[in-house]
């Protein structure tokens, strides 16, 4: 494992975080179809013990019940431990209307679930692609991606989680000085007493796709981006035949404690954004996935 391999999970899985709990791995992502309609559950959840072999533990999340969401979709899911509970932050919306499009949470006993929804959006305004970061018990955050709708749309926002399950409504642009076309994925990871925050630009339906990187002193921010010696601000940009437009990442620890970026990409026959993973590392302070 000391270059990109694919996760052998047996079907396309946008979105994957990955993430290690006791003495397995855990994987979960968007999947192939982001609307389970008439099924009542979402988002398959795999468990390896190595990485290497996959066992899919089937769908975890119960749909919420809310006008339109039997015909709605449901993607970019990911799992937080905390507190001896699992919480499970997602993005859902009504009869696919994404001026109607929410980061929703939902919670398990058990990392295997099944997870029940909290009943309530966790923001005001249209948003996806939900992250929850704490800095210790105490102090929490979400970051997340203003929908269509919003105010900022496709503007990185950051707000305070009161609880797993509720966030104070006082939502502020994690680069305040800026307004890019669209940014999305967020995912942050502590490293040298710092939080790094990685993101993802560029159409996820092509090569352009791509995982950018800032660093900021504290979880909540803020946050200076992040460029390589030579200038070059990719994490992970490649356009080869089996990885095109990698991005939507997790972070994890893997075996023997090195740090791990998890990501999709299309494989060359376009079919569909399967699941990847690579060693990182850090050069100068900037992390680089080895490939």
């Amino acid at each position: 494992m000391d270059s990109a391999f694919k996760l052998q999970t047996g079907q396309a899985l946008a979105d994957p975080c990955l993430l290690n709990a006791g003495d397995s791995y855990y994987l979960i992502g968007t999947g192939q179809s982001r609307r389970p309609r008439e099924s009542g559950l979402a988002f398959d959840l795999y468990q390896s013990p190595d990485l290497l072999s996959w066992k899919n533990l089937g769908p975890v999340l119960k749909l919420p019940e809310f006008e339109g969401s039997r015909e709605g979709n449901y993607w970019a899911p990911e799992i937080l431990p905390f507190g001896g509970k699992f919480y499970l932050y997602y993005t859902a919306d009504s009869f696919g209307n994404p001026e109607k499009r929410f980061v929703r949470v939902a919670l398990a006993e058990r990392i295997e679930g099944p997870y029940e929804d909290s009943g309530q959006k966790l923001t005001a305004e249209p948003s996806i692609d939900g992250h929850p970061a704490y800095a210790n018990p105490a102090e929490g955050y979400l970051f997340y991606t203003g929908n269509e709708g919003n105010r900022n749309v496709g503007q990185l926002m950051v707000d305070r989680l009161i609880t797993p399950l509720q966030t104070a409504n006082e939502p502020v642009k994690v680069f305040p000085e800026e307004t890019v076309p669209w940014e999305e994925g967020p995912f942050t990871w502590q490293h040298g007493g710092s939080t790094y925050l990685f993101t993802s630009m560029g159409n996820w339906r092509d090569g352009s796709y791509h995982i950018l990187v800032s660093r900021a002193d504290k979880t909540g921010g803020p946050f200076q981006r992040l460029t390589r010696a030579d200038g070059n601000a990719n994490v992970l940009a490649t356009h080869e035949a089996e990885q095109s437009g990698p991005g939507h990442n997790s972070i994890f620890s893997g075996p023997g404690g090195k740090t791990f970026i998890c990501y999709h990409a299309w494989d060359s026959g376009h079919t569909g954004r399967y699941p990847w993973a690579a060693p990182l590392e850090w050069v100068d302070g900037f992390p680089v996935a080895k490939q």
